[in-house]
């Protein structure tokens, strides 16, 4: 994608109209590009300021009444797969699904969401709401994802602002921090049921599993909490990461 390209397409990312395969291209223009990337930065803003001023109109009841009414009448989907019904071939699909799972395991190296987060990172994202109190940023996401978003404390890093992004098909939070020590550290919470957090390093902290993973300039270290997926980037090394991240264990 050229600058002159991304030009016709500015607002509409801006917007959060773009998804899939569109977005992901825009977004690899905006790492490598610094000018552009502060063109989407400035539109962002400019945006949330409006946004921050307008009110929020609230949902109609009778409209609210109606959606619930149509989603009562949609049929219950059948099961995925029917076969499962016969036990004698459970054995042998587990088997088979264990040696599939393995040999994914070996093979893969690192998650899309991981690959997201630090392609998110580098392109420097602009903020749909900017505030220093995190409580503020996560009652921000209230409506806008499909899940409770507990913002965890970071060694005293302060929070800046928080985005809504994709994660696959989900919309997912978004939020950048300010460590002590001047550097940048960003949290994606997002619903990881469809999507797995493998690392080439895999971790046991308080007992629980994180996974890490270094890249140009920055490491990456994702876990799962409460039934969220997060991951933390940061321009860190590996082992300075990781003992942020502990912090957020120790509540």
């Amino acid at each position: 994608m050229s600058c002159a390209e991304l030009r016709t397409s500015l607002q509409a990312y801006v917007d959060r109209e773009l998804d899939g395969v569109d977005r992901e291209v825009v977004e690899q223009h905006l790492v490598n590009c610094p000018g552009c990337a502060r063109q989407v930065h400035l539109q962002g803003r400019f945006k949330a300021a409006v946004r921050a001023h307008l009110p929020r109109p609230p949902v109609p009841m009778v409209l609210e009444a109606r959606l619930r009414k149509a989603l009562g009448t949609q049929p219950i989907a059948p099961r995925r797969w029917p076969w499962l019904s016969y036990p004698r071939l459970v054995p042998a699909l587990a088997a088979a699904g264990l040696l599939i799972g393995l040999t994914g395991t070996v093979r893969q190296t690192q998650s899309r969401v991981l690959e997201q987060a630090e392609r998110s990172y580098h392109a420097e994202m602009p903020m749909d709401v900017t505030a220093s109190d995190c409580g503020s940023i996560a009652s921000w996401f209230r409506g806008r994802v499909d899940f409770p978003v507990h913002v965890p404390v970071l060694g005293g890093a302060a929070c800046q602002g928080g985005r809504l992004v994709n994660v696959g098909e989900r919309p997912a939070a978004y939020l950048m921090y300010r460590a002590q020590t001047g550097h940048r550290v960003a949290l994606l919470v997002f619903d990881p049921r469809d999507q797995p957090m493998e690392a080439p390093e895999r971790r046991v902290i308080n007992g629980r599993e994180v996974w890490v993973e270094s890249g140009p300039g920055i490491s990456t270290a994702a876990y799962r909490d409460r039934g969220l997926g997060y991951v933390v980037t940061a321009d860190l090394d590996e082992e300075t990461l990781t003992r942020l991240v502990t912090t957020a264990f120790q509540r």
